[in-house]
């Protein structure tokens, strides 16, 4: 497939925080994009990615921001985009190519199927890249470079639309893989969401006073804790089905666990820590 020497005439990034911030970034550190438009509800962000030029324009309206525009990236919480959708879904230019950056897929793709008119074409992302630091101030324009990126189209996903989303990310320096919606919400749930959580819950657990002794390793463990309280509430409510899933499994694990050491029951204790030993190093081989 051949493409002009700039991808996109004019890119809106709704939401430049760290992953849109990011996104705009790399986008013209690779000349992907003539004009990128940033949007936020707080114009502190704007002011700082103008400053990091990670958009070359700042606009609090929705609807101006939009005008013109040939691609549009979603770069808000779940709820935020959810929002954005029903919002600019009548004011996109014929042939506009939207795609987002949320954790969830299944309801902002059926949000954007049901919303936006067959003249716009949604294709459903989701980068897995970030940090447990926030804010466009934390954007790098290397954010993307090697992460993955689950692309979620449909049988209603047009196929030059989804072709191009895809090079977009490509170009970023992206692994792009292709899942269903909700399958990508079930996988998720187990392997980004449920290890948030735990981490979450894991500093509850702590009682505040012995907390200064902590070390690496609990620091290792606990890291992704510092993330967005926001955006992971956002994350719960939006796939909950399978989020309640993943932690009914991750209390049947912990009851395993108690188990074995209540029972004194050597045997049934090293097999538990051996088999997530076992699991711990694949998971190095199958991302290696």
């Amino acid at each position: 497939m051949v493409f002009r020497r700039h991808l996109f005439r004019k890119v809106v990034i709704l939401g430049t925080g760290l992953i849109g911030g990011s996104v705009g970034l790399a986008l013209k550190k690779n000349e992907l994009a003539a004009k990128i438009v940033g949007t936020s509800r707080h114009e502190a962000s704007l002011k700082t990615a103008l400053t990091m030029k990670a958009i070359d324009e700042a606009e609090m309206d929705l609807h101006k921001a939009i005008a013109g525009a040939d691609l549009v990236i979603l770069a808000a919480p779940a709820k935020v985009i959810l929002e954005n959708i029903k919002d600019i879904a009548r004011h996109l230019r014929r042939d506009c190519i939207v795609t987002d950056v949320g954790s969830t897929k299944g309801l902002i793709v059926a949000a954007a199927e049901k919303h936006f008119p067959p003249h716009v074409l949604f294709v459903g992302s989701h980068p897995m890249a970030g940090s447990e630091k926030s804010g466009v101030a934390n954007a790098s324009a290397d954010l993307l470079k090697g992460a993955s990126v689950i692309m979620t189209p449909t049988a209603k996903t047009n196929k030059l639309a989804k072709d191009k989303v895809k090079h977009l990310w490509t170009k970023l320096g992206a692994d792009v893989k292709v899942m269903d919606p909700d399958k990508h919400d079930e996988v998720m749930a187990f392997v980004s969401h449920l290890p948030h959580l735990t981490a979450f819950a894991l500093m509850r657990a702590i009682p505040d006073e012995v907390l200064g002794f902590g070390s690496t390793g609990l620091k290792d463990t606990t890291r992704i804790a510092a993330s967005s309280s926001k955006m992971w509430g956002d994350i719960c409510f939006s796939n909950y089905r399978n989020v309640l899933k993943s932690i009914d499994e991750m209390a049947k694990s912990l009851a395993e666990l108690r188990r074995a050491i209540v029972d004194k029951d050597e045997a049934t204790l090293t097999q538990y820590l051996n088999q997530a030993k076992v699991k711990r190093e694949s998971l190095d081989k199958k991302q290696g």
